[in-house]
């Protein structure tokens, strides 16, 4: 069984934020809702702008798991996390337990009430967005399922973005991922979504993470 994972190259990223927008397309997330985030943070010299996609970390241990008192969210055979909407009740819990803050919760209030959208008159299951329930990135299993890649990887013009399997030797992922590093690591979760950071950079994301890791670009 694959254990899938995710290696961005910072060096690479622009932050025009394609990756987002493909998310928002591909999964048609609730206004508000931001499945990918692009942060961005200055140098202390001034001379250069990191960006950052930050998303689910799909972590090999998430804390979000056993805290859900309705067992709505569980880790799948190949290691992605996802939430089963129809156990979820929106607690919340798993949303105060997640260090990277990544959790949304679907606002309560259509965004066109009593309106119906051409997507919505014959759904993919991907696309429905219960009220009120906690969702997150679930590195596109639909598109996996299918042998795609995630629609941020696939979308992204600057391929800062490696998708693969973590445990397949051959797989172009494993090359990158023996020079990233995943970010808290101190939280002990063991994400799978990792990165390789400019010089002198590391410190400050990680910071700027644990300061304000919602705010969008």
């Amino acid at each position: 069984m694959a254990r899938y994972g995710m290696v961005l190259d910072l060096n690479r990223c622009t932050g025009c934020m394609t990756c987002v927008m493909a998310c928002k397309e591909e999964n048609l997330t609730r206004p508000g809702v931001w499945w990918n985030r692009v942060l961005a943070l200055e140098s202390e010299s001034l001379d250069r702008m990191t960006y950052l996609r930050y998303a689910c970390m799909h972590c090999d241990d998430p804390p979000c798991v056993p805290v859900c008192p309705e067992h709505a969210i569980y880790k799948s055979p190949d290691g992605i996390v996802l939430i089963d909407q129809e156990k979820c009740h929106g607690h919340g819990a798993c949303m105060k337990a997640c260090p990277y803050d990544v959790i949304d919760r679907n606002p309560d209030q259509d965004y066109f009430p009593e309106e119906k959208l051409p997507f919505e008159e014959t759904p993919d299951a991907h696309r429905i967005h219960p009220r009120g329930k906690a969702s997150t990135c679930t590195l596109c299993v639909h598109r996996i399922e299918q042998g795609k890649e995630p629609a941020c990887v696939a979308g992204c013009p600057s391929r800062v973005m490696v998708f693969g399997d973590l445990d397949d030797p051959e797989s172009p992922i494993r090359e990158k991922y023996q020079r990233s590093r995943p970010l808290l690591s101190s939280e002990g979760t063991n994400p799978k979504i990792s990165y390789i950071v400019p010089e002198g950079m590391w410190e400050p994301l990680e910071q700027r993470i644990k300061e304000n890791p919602r705010m969008v670009r």
